[in-house]
């Protein structure tokens, strides 16, 4: 027995095809690149760059914000970060940062604060570590 009035079957219609392949190519696609990428990828160790960047509004000139960029294709866990800051007296103060992770091909921001004022020419930061996950 039929479910529509005057007898038409219940056909799918043609937008229902149209949407099935598309999304069946694209998920055929989607799987094709994951497989291409898994085997072309080498997994190089992480690359980590620290790049400082300006002061926002507000910030002290005891406060200094940063990036850390992982240019590589492999996630680092527990990166260190280590701020070194000249003193007048010849000593150097230590600042320090942890991110849990810097993920591959992204970019990580923090501060380092110390309790002298902080200029460029005064200033040293670099990524001390990281932990493979």
């Amino acid at each position: 027995m039929d479910d529509k009035p005057n007898g038409t079957a219940n056909k799918p219609h043609p937008v229902e095809w149209a949407v099935g392949l598309a999304s069946t190519l694209l998920v055929t696609a989607m799987i094709g690149f994951i497989f291409y990428q898994a085997i072309t990828q080498s997994p190089l160790p992480p690359r980590l760059s620290i790049k400082r960047l300006p002061p926002m509004a507000g910030d002290s000139d005891h406060q200094v914000r940063f990036a850390v960029q992982n240019d590589a294709n492999k996630t680092a866990s527990a990166v260190h970060v280590q701020g070194e800051a000249k003193r007048l007296d010849g000593g150097t103060e230590v600042s320090e940062a942890t991110f849990d992770y810097v993920p591959a091909q992204s970019l990580a921001t923090g501060a380092l604060i110390f309790s002298i004022p902080v200029t460029e020419a005064n200033l040293t930061i670099r990524a001390s570590g990281y932990m493979d996950p």
